[in-house]
């Protein structure tokens, strides 16, 4: 393109601000005005068609209750699904932010992620997992000696996230071992070997990607359809059984609790 015409398309467009945001077009229905810490407004719908807008947005009003919108933004969200169980877990009995924070930023600090404490917790309170309790942010004083009133800003505020009954039962659900033994125990079964040997390796110690790999290539059930290690890594992550920590893949402690499982399937399936 020659010059002049690359200067003709510039003067056609000097109005442009890519860094400029217009209001109008940012779609504040799921906005919360009275809550200091909602700071998540979807920049990236904002010129998305309108029936696509808020297509991230997990409600009870949109998925028809509460457990169905978390489970709904769990399946939706699987590299995020750990940090998110886990807040249900450490909010049951009410978790300051600032505590919180600590938690979450600890958990992920091997995954790297976009989505910090505050972003978490408003998608799960948006589903209606959690709860946010505010503390009073200030306190009415008189000058007795000018009777004028005035309000007094505390030095410290630190809200509470608590889980509510939809949390609590989404959090029982995904840490009472259900999902991974439907998977392992009937869609995967024909695999259970397999599966008993990648977690009782990862149980050892922690792992590579290519140590997994060359563990599953030793199995003649892989070779025919073709299963590479890839496969049982990620359905053991999905099922929250196997994480990624230090470097390594890692059995949970939800992977251990199933393990004994898995050796007794497996010794009735040898019998």
């Amino acid at each position: 393109m020659a010059k002049n015409q690359i200067a003709d398309l510039w003067d056609e467009e000097d109005e442009f601000d890519p860094l400029a945001v217009d209001d109008l077009e940012i779609n504040q229905e799921d906005m919360d005005d009275d809550n200091p810490l909602d700071t998540v407004d979807y920049p990236t719908m904002r010129n998305m068609p309108e029936d696509m807008q808020r297509e991230s947005v997990y409600s009870p009003e949109r998925q028809g209750g509460a457990v169905q919108a978390v489970l709904a933004m769990l399946d939706h969200n699987p590299a995020r699904r750990p940090v998110l169980v886990s807040i249900l877990g450490w909010c049951e009995g009410g978790c300051v932010n600032s505590e919180l924070t600590e938690k979450v930023d600890a958990l992920q600090a091997d995954n790297r992620s976009v989505y910090g404490t505050t972003t978490l917790c408003r998608m799960l309170e948006r589903a209606g997992a959690l709860e946010l309790e505010m503390p009073e942010t200030s306190e009415e004083r008189e000058d007795a000696a000018e009777g004028v009133e005035y309000l007094e800003i505390k030095e410290r505020v630190d809200p509470v996230w608590r889980t509510t009954d939809a949390g609590r039962e989404v959090f029982g659900q995904m840490t009472d071992g259900s999902a991974f033994r439907t998977m392992v125990f009937d869609r995967d079964v024909k695999y259970l070997e397999v599966y008993r040997a990648v977690m009782g390796f990862a149980n050892e110690s922690p792992r590579s990607k290519d140590d997994i790999e060359q563990l599953v290539d030793a199995f003649e059930v892989v070779q025919s359809p073709r299963r590479f290690g890839g496969h049982f890594i990620d359905m053991l992550e999905k099922t929250d059984a196997l994480c990624w920590k230090d470097r390594s893949w890692q059995l949970t402690d939800l992977g251990r609790r199933m393990l004994p499982e898995v050796e007794a399937a497996f010794s009735k399936k040898g019998e």
